[in-house]
């Protein structure tokens, strides 16, 4: 996923709560969570804005895409969702 985003992202993984997750994020104001499950023999990515209110809408349509297409392109899926 950091070879599909380069440099200018930055992954951080997150500690504390439940289930792993990463942080990515490109800038001050622009991030996602990227949560990571398992689900039978799988692992489910679920990629969310993040930020305040009008930041978080921002987040999930500006940097939330871009980083789902990485992992997608990581993956070599070609599937949606």
């Amino acid at each position: 996923m950091r070879k599909q985003l380069g440099s200018g992202y930055k992954v951080t993984p997150q500690t504390g709560g439940s289930g792993e997750k990463l942080k990515v994020s490109h800038g001050g104001m622009s991030f996602v969570t990227v949560y990571l499950a398992t689900d039978d023999n799988a692992t489910v990515f679920h990629v969310h804005g993040g930020g305040l209110i009008v930041a978080r809408l921002v987040n999930e349509f500006g940097i939330a895409r871009t980083v789902t297409a990485a992992i997608k392109e990581s993956l070599g899926s070609t599937s949606a969702g």
